[in-house]
């Protein structure tokens, strides 16, 4: 699915997928459309790799096939190489080597060793790849499965007298509580990558809300195999299984209608957020999860359509409060008593935002408290149960996508966590801000607050329903019903 947004690159460790059925392989792969699958050469098993391969349309690298391997797809080089020893003029016995052009090189021997003494760390193969990147004819970014897709780093090495920068990053799957998080990556023909995280159990039966490992067994050996077949059940017939019962055989079929037809079933009559005003949508950009900054703000209005941000070109620790200065002096001279809606707003943007008002906007701290009015529209719908959405995650822009509001290319160019590496980096060495694209950084925010006004409509618009489905609906086998949610 190549686009201006990059090659699409999907990397595996099979030990990801080791619970993973042949439908679950075939759904990840069918959901990530990928250009390109690269497989991780550690715990690699021919098994699930052969699934992978008889399941994909896209090229399949692993380096225990192929010591050197390049993909040329849209003017995007990418290269996969078994040892670094092919890097900087070194060939295979067949002749292949590495072009000196390459965007990507892809070897998983680039790792990062600490010293158990001095706790500094080295990155093995710094001299391969620097010695590369000094006659290379443009700057290439340097990928591993050896470190998990978070990692994002800039090393520095000299060559000849000369400075060299190396930007390398990780490709395997996150490792946090719970299953590994599968990464699929966006690489751009300038170096920019965006990364997107997909949690391993959301494929196949097990993307179903409540769906564990052992119910996905139970349903696919009393032939449910499928969200289809899952949709064409009835709830008495799903409750024949064991460890289904009523509730449970309610909250599987409205899962699987949301995710195969790409809606919103609201399971109340409650309205949504701020439904009698026109609320503002915003989000917030920072270097952290715990902030000590916030360098760009963006709002959208859905009824004038416009967008406007608060950006911080020139961050630093000594002025962290910039954006937010100007973002809360424009909003209480243009409205009075203002609706924010922001997605997981309560535990992240508004209560970052309070904190920095009340640190460097002191004088507005009495607007902000007494005359703006929160809402968390992912709390809202979620956490208090008033809808079941259509991502395999509830990231806003997974949420977006499955209701058919993509984002433009400049967009998907970036990820929030890129950004606020780069921004950290930034932070630590000001010299560094050409590693800072701001107008994509602009686009990616204002297309997370566009998008968030999208699925806000679409929870608006969806008809209500009731927690429970109509016994007439459960009867027939037609599923007209399921309308009803």
């Amino acid at each position: 699915m190549t686009g201006d947004s990059g090659v699409r690159l999907l990397a595996l460790r099979c030990d990801a997928l080791a619970e993973a059925t042949t439908t679950a392989i075939s759904d990840l792969v069918g959901y990530f459309e990928a250009d390109l699958i690269y497989i991780v050469e550690e715990k690699l098993d021919m098994r699930i790799v052969s699934t992978i391969e008889r399941t994909a349309s896209c090229p399949v690298v692993y380096t225990r096939r192929s010591a050197v391997h390049t993909e040329k797809i849209e003017g995007t080089t990418v290269s996969i190489i078994r040892s670094l020893d092919y890097i900087g003029g070194a060939s295979t016995a067949s002749g292949q080597s590495i072009p000196n052009d390459a965007d990507y090189v892809i070897c998983d021997e680039i790792q990062t060793n600490t010293d158990s003494v001095t706790m500094d760390a080295s990155l093995e193969g710094l001299e391969h790849l620097a010695r590369y990147q000094h006659h290379a004819a443009q700057d290439t970014t340097y990928l591993t499965g050896t470190m998990e897709a978070s990692y994002d780093f800039v090393w520095y090495a000299n060559v000849d007298g000369e400075s060299v920068r190396l930007s390398v990053r990780g490709l395997a799957p996150n490792r946090r509580q719970g299953e590994p998080e599968l990464a699929c990556f966006s690489l751009g023909p300038d170096g920019h990558i965006a990364v997107s995280t997909t949690p391993a159990n959301k494929f196949g039966l097990r993307a179903l809300s409540g769906v564990g490992g052992e119910t996905a067994q139970n349903l696919a050996q009393n032939g449910y195999k499928t969200r289809d077949d899952v949709i064409a059940a009835t709830e008495r017939e799903l409750q024949k299984i064991r460890g289904i019962g009523e509730s449970k055989a309610q909250s599987i079929r409205q899962s699987a209608h949301a995710l195969s037809k790409g809606c919103v079933i609201r399971l109340t009559n409650e309205a949504v957020p701020a439904a009698e005003y026109t609320p503002l949508f915003i989000d917030i950009e920072t270097d952290s999860l715990n902030p000590s900054i916030i360098w760009l703000i963006g709002v959208y209005n859905p009824e004038s359509d416009e967008y406007v941000d608060f950006i911080d070109k020139e961050p630093s620790r000594d002025n962290p409060g910039k954006a937010t200065r100007e973002f809360i002096a424009w909003l209480a001279s243009e409205h009075d008593r203002p609706s924010l809606i922001a997605w997981n707003g309560h535990d992240f943007d508004f209560k970052y935002l309070s904190r920095f008002i009340r640190g460097h906007a002191p004088e507005y701290t009495d607007y902000w408290t007494d005359s703006v009015f929160e809402y968390d529209l992912l709390d809202w719908a979620v956490r208090k149960g008033n809808a079941i959405l259509p991502g395999r995650t509830n990231q806003i822009e997974d949420v977006a996508e499955a209701l058919g509001h993509g984002r433009d290319a400049s967009a998907a160019s970036v990820d929030g966590g890129s950004l606020a590496k780069t921004v950290q980096r930034l932070l630590a060495s000001p010299e560094r801000a050409r590693d800072v694209d701001w107008e994509s950084a602009r686009a990616y925010c204002e297309a997370d607050v566009r998008e968030l006004a999208a699925v806000y409509e679409s929870i608006a618009e969806a008809a209500p329903g009731h927690k429970r489905a109509s016994i007439l609906a459960d009867e027939n086998t037609t599923q007209t019903g399921l309308m009803d949610f």
